[in-house]
């Protein structure tokens, strides 16, 4: 609608300027004509026989009056109309009168009007060519609606998709689903907002994935601590003779352990946390302190070995306490016999070695995917073992399955680069 009143606001003051301007134009051509024409007149056209007007132009009128107002040569009216009688008084005359443009201008001799000479179109030829340049520029302004219509469509398509596309997104977050992403559009601003649409996405999808990954992992790691408390627990109230203050302290040393797991896999779960220079034969200590009686209660040996002077790694707090959690429990879980712990320094590196004497594994790298078990775990701990070793710039491999299933946790040694994963 806007467009259209623009056109009409254009339009209608260029179709009347046109008008005029053929009028103007037409009226200059009769009076350059009719001008002419009087300077061929003898003003003693009446006594000879040699008078001749110009050749007029197709639909013009152009006649030679004499004094008592008739028409003596070319086209025209028979007798004087009002613009001759004026010419004939001596004076030159325009008139649109009647449907036609009209000049008149008088024949003089000897300071006396001897005749007139008059030259006319019709009007309609005036409007015929206005019409046709109105009918141009009607087309024109149809064609420049047309064009102007389909560029808006082309730019309002151009904008609002990108706009859909940035909204189905943020309707897609909102019902929680985090993959959602625009694709650019081309437009600085809209891509722009859609960058930080996707950035946002990215940061809720890996918060998420981390707050889920934290309640799995919780789940799989407090198992053992809770499993050692009940296991106190069970054996004082089965034991009547059981020393209670003892095995309260034992309950509490347990539950300690459990609250020390927990801010551990917090920490781990959400990442930020810088790491710190950690001795490894401490927390293979710790591992044996936790461990002995859980293996021991299943009447299987721990065996703790450790290379003198092995270099400090970089960890973040509770990440190697993790690792050993995981890969004991494994080696309690689905291995036999005695499990030996054992570090040992490596070219520029710390090997921590996780060995039971179970054989015949199954599988091999796969063990490490997320939610993959090979006898009915859950498949978490493995994969969170691997995952934070590689966080830490090390390895954890699967190092032998015959004759006996060994794990080995590799860590880059304090200063050291860290390790190709």
């Amino acid at each position: 609608m806007s467009s259209a009143l623009a056109l009409a606001l254009f339009l209608v003051p260029l179709a009347i300027a046109v008008f005029n301007l053929f009028l103007t134009d037409a009226q200059s051509t009769l009076e350059r004509d009719v001008l002419h024409a009087a300077v061929m007149v003898d003003p003693a056209f009446s006594a000879t026989d040699q008078t001749e007007l110009p050749k007029p132009a197709s639909n013009e009128q152009l006649g030679l009056y004499n004094a008592s107002g008739k028409r003596v040569l070319g086209t025209g009216p028979a007798t004087a109309d009002d613009s001759v009688r004026l010419a004939l008084t001596g004076q030159s005359t325009q008139s649109n009168t009647d449907g036609w443009i009209v000049f008149a201008v008088p024949v003089s001799s000897a300071e006396s009007v001897t005749g007139a000479v008059r030259s006319a179109i019709p009007i309609t030829i005036v409007w015929q060519r206005t019409v046709l340049v109105w009918v141009a520029l009607l087309l024109v302004a149809a064609v420049t609606r047309a064009a102007g219509a389909f560029a808006a469509r082309s730019v309002a398509r151009r904008v609002i998709r990108p706009m859909e596309d940035i909204a189905r997104a943020a309707q897609s977050l909102g019902n929680g689903q985090f993959e959602a992403r625009t694709t650019p559009a081309g437009i600085p601003e809209l891509d722009r907002a859609g960058a930080a649409l996707n950035s946002t996405a990215k940061r809720l999808d890996d918060l998420v994935q981390r707050e889920r990954q934290l309640s799995a992992n919780a789940s799989h790691q407090l198992r053992t601590p809770l499993t050692g408390l009940r296991m106190v627990l069970e054996s004082a109230l089965t034991d009547p003779d059981a020393d209670l203050r003892a095995t309260l302290a034992q309950a509490i040393e347990r539950a300690d352990q459990l609250d020390l797991t927990i801010d551990q896999l917090i920490v781990l779960g959400r990442g930020g946390a810088s790491g710190a220079p950690v001795d490894a034969t401490a927390h293979l200590d710790a591992a044996d302190r936790k461990w002995r009686g859980l293996l021991a209660a299943q009447s299987r040996p721990l065996r703790v070995e450790s290379d003198s002077g092995l270099p400090l790694v970089t960890l973040v707090p509770g990440a190697l306490d993790q690792m050993l959690d995981v890969l004991i429990e494994n080696a309690l879980r689905h291995g036999t016999g005695e499990v030996t712990l054992r570090g040992r320094q490596v070219d520029g590196a710390v090997a921590i070695d996780v060995e039971d004497e179970g054989s015949g594994l199954a599988i091999g790298e796969e063990i490490f995917l997320h939610g993959l078990s090979h006898n009915g775990g859950s498949g978490l701990g493995l994969a969170l073992a691997r995952r934070l070793a590689e966080d830490h710039g090390g390895r954890l491999l699967l190092s032998a399955r015959m004759p006996h299933t060994r794990f080995t946790v590799v860590l880059p040694a304090a200063g050291q680069p860290e390790q190709d994963s």
